[in-house]
């Protein structure tokens, strides 16, 4: 065993080998794995899913089990009340683990519903780690466990003592999470996609906050995630991760500015900005992670990487491009100049002058087809043919809340409070907003999937808008073979007992469009058409990964060539990488197929990039709409500026705003009196309380609506605005 780290490092793993035996064989997960954790500092594990990351922060706890997992190689040091202790040589001994967790290292899970007990209060949980690791009474515990929870910002603690699981917001019970992990003041948190389930406004009140109990509590802290925008205002430095290795590491600042490692490029390059021109094909990273097994010999990433030499096939060194900045790639090697012309011009010098490091040169585009839309031309588009295909108006939504033997209600779930809408033919409106604010019904409700309790619905597959809010679901049938619709989650909307053949040509055989060998040839088509090959139709969806499941939902919900396509939240479970690609893919196919589609989502970064125009909605109801671009440049609710200030930008020190919208969204049943926002308003007045404001025309404005009372006065931030400032900051900071 080698020596001990340094002192000012809380975390040391060195070349970590972690290998997995199966039917198949072994296959190593982690490959060769080294960072370290300094004192008071956040590093920033980023990779696509299946890089091995949870693996790799897992191991660091004693929390991958052996067998199957194997330890082949590696050191793990961490910093323990007792000293640095080498935690891979306690994985027999439990006793000693269970003494460091909680205490000396603690770890918060992806899921937080699925990381606390159910039959437990939050209270019990946080004290029962307080009375195993320290040497309290009962009544001491609870007071310190009332306190954390006051500062991770639970409403009412005491009151939060008694509740269970369940009975907490996605972002209570993180916040939760948060305190069971910290009541013992550990020196390392462990952070595992700590904000990948919840809203972006949540997600920054978590982000927020991990920051300041950093500051309060100096601890440490090693996040996973593979939001490029998460690391960048949160950490100090950055490892990115493939398929089990190290591929870039450096500060914030030198990763995002002047990224050297193709892979890194490519995840950069792949984030829907606030600030592009919407209606663009993002750059890519061409196919998705391949499995373990199959991963190429010498460098992991040669198979995907546009600037690939022939040397790629030994494996690359790690290169020092400057102090606390490395990169594992021939492109930085003096061997690879002798590789061929290609290799020599795609060399940057070691100083940062390098070829690749603009943000939009990055990594070539690799388009899904040879068409490539700009959005001048799907505006033109747009204004030729300015028919609408859907109206809804005045829609609702309204659920009754049955209790009681007896089964009476007791109040009502405004799902859907009285929306009007219209799409365009050829037209992306997106429909923006935190869940639990009614988005997915209104595409069900377009769909008539469920049945609206009031208000109307028109739709029209040729031109002629008819109304079809009750018609019979026989006539409905009809209806829906011009509608499509793409689910939030591909895996649970594939039936796992069926092949992709059947999945996708059910459609087709349901409304008669197709028989026998009729509907291979077409099925073959459309897999061909959504980027997967034809000869797949034998598979089930379990053997796809999910950006290719994903294409799989799209193909199905164009199998009956509709004219109007409803997209809900398609890439809120995808990687970075993988939901450009299907982005990219949506804004093809509608080029292609002049599709009108109703695309929904929560974040309205990616809701911009693809979109039109942009409705808003919050607690049932529309409160801005209007062209996608304007909405970002200069929104007119203050629900709106919050969402955009919520976004994670990838810029390091590139703030929004300073204050976020505070809790979480009210409950349906019983929203606020007056404006429904006020609640959480930083512009709040008594007349807000009193009187909801109506959708109206923001000044002169023709097509920007607002639902607020002042609206004409108060001058809110949009993200061009935003970037002026981060210029002018940066600008000064220059002449300084």
């Amino acid at each position: 065993m080698n020596s001990p780290p340094d002192t000012d490092k809380v975390l040391d793993i060195r070349n970590l080998q972690v290998s997995f035996s199966s039917i198949a064989g072994t296959t190593r997960a982690v490959n060769g794995v080294s960072l370290n954790v300094r004192s008071g500092e956040i590093v920033g594990l980023v990779g696509e899913s299946g890089c091995g990351k949870s693996v790799t922060i897992r191991s660091i706890v004693g929390l991958v089990p052996s067998p199957p997992a194997l330890f082949e190689d590696g050191e793990i040091w961490l910093r323990t009340r007792r000293g640095m202790t080498e935690t891979l040589s306690l994985y027999k001994n439990m006793k000693a683990l269970r003494q460091i967790r909680g205490r000396d290292v603690s770890m918060i899970f992806q899921e937080p519903m699925r990381s606390v007990h159910p039959m437990m209060t939050i209270g019990q949980q946080i004290t029962e780690g307080i009375l195993e690791h320290e040497v309290v009474d009962p009544a001491e515990a609870y007071d310190r466990t009332v306190e954390m929870l006051d500062l991770v910002g639970l409403p009412s603690p005491p009151a939060q003592m008694n509740r269970y699981a369940h009975e907490l917001s996605g972002g209570m019970r993180q916040r939760a999470l948060i305190a069971l992990a910290l009541v013992c003041h550990p020196q390392l948190l462990l952070a595992d996609e700590p904000t990948t389930a919840l809203d972006v406004t949540i997600q920054a009140q978590i982000l927020e906050l991990i920051r300041d109990l950093r500051e309060r509590m100096s601890m440490s802290v090693l996040l996973i995630t593979h939001n490029m925008g998460v690391v960048a205002n949160l950490a100090d430095r950055i490892s990115v991760m493939y398929l089990g290795r190290i591929m870039e590491t450096g500060t914030v600042e030198e990763i995002f500015k002047e990224p050297a490692h193709p892979y890194t490029q490519g995840l950069l390059a792949s984030m829907p900005s606030l600030f592009s021109q919407p209606k663009t094909h993002l750059q890519s990273l061409r196919g998705v992670v391949p499995e373990l097994a199959m991963a190429p010999k010498g460098c992991v990433f040669a198979d995907r990487c546009p600037h690939v030499m022939p040397i790629c096939d030994e494996t690359p060194p790690v290169v020092e491009l400057r102090a606390d900045h490395s990169a594992a790639c021939w492109l930085y090697d003096d061997v690879e100049a002798s590789q061929g012309p290609d290799a020599a011009t795609a060399q940057p010098s070691h100083g940062g002058d390098s070829t690749l490091g603009d943000a939009s040169q990055r990594v070539e585009v690799i388009p899904l087809t040879k068409t490539e839309p700009a959005a001048d031309a799907a505006q033109k588009k747009l204004a030729d043919s300015d028919t609408d295909q859907l109206q809804i108006e005045n829609v609702a939504l309204h659920y009754p809340i049955l209790r009681g033997l007896l089964r009476r209600q007791v109040g009502t779930v405004r799902a859907v409070d009285g929306v009007d809408l219209s799409i365009r033919r050829g037209e992306t409106l997106g429909l923006v907003g935190e869940s639990g604010c009614g988005k997915t019904s209104v595409g069900r409700l377009v769909t008539r999937l469920v049945e609206p309790s009031a208000g109307r619905i028109r739709f029209g597959a040729d031109g002629r808008l008819e109304e079809i809010t009750h018609i019979p679901q026989k006539e409905m049938k009809g209806v829906r073979r011009s509608m499509g619709m793409v689910f939030q989650d591909p895996l649970s909307s594939l039936n796992a007992r069926m092949n992709i053949r059947n999945i996708v040509g059910e459609p087709l055989m349901l409304h008669g469009m197709a028989r026998g060998s009729a509907v291979d040839e077409r099925v073959g088509e459309l897999l061909e058409m959504v980027g997967l090959r034809a000869a797949h139709q034998s598979r089930f969806p379990h053997a796809f990964s999910g950006g290719q499941r994903q294409r799989i939902a799209i193909a199905r919900a164009l199998a009956t060539e509709p004219s109007f396509l409803v997209a809900d939240e398609p890439v809120s479970a995808l990687d970075v990488s993988v939901q450009a690609q299907i982005l990219n893919l949506l804004l093809t196919l509608q080029q292609q197929l002049n599709l009108s589609m109703l695309f929904i989502a929560h974040d309205i970064a990616v809701v911009r990039h693809v979109s039109d125009r942009i409705a808003v909605m919050y607690l049932g109801k529309i409160v801005e709409l209007g062209n996608a671009r304007e909405i970002c440049v200069r929104p007119v609710h203050p629900y709106t500026e919050a969402l955009l200030a919520s976004i994670p930008l990838p810029m390091p020190g590139l703030a929004t705003l300073q204050e976020m919208p505070k809790g979480d969204l009210p409950d349906p049943a019983n929203p606020p009196t007056g404006c429904r926002f006020h609640t959480r308003c930083p512009y709040s007045q008594p007349i807000c309380e009193q009187e909801e404001p109506r959708l109206v025309p923001f000044a002169d404005a023709v097509d920007h609506f607002g639902a607020c009372h002042f609206q004409d006065e108060l001058h809110l931030q949009g993200v061009e605005e935003i970037g002026e400032i981060h210029g002018s900051a940066a600008a000064a900071g220059g002449e300084e």
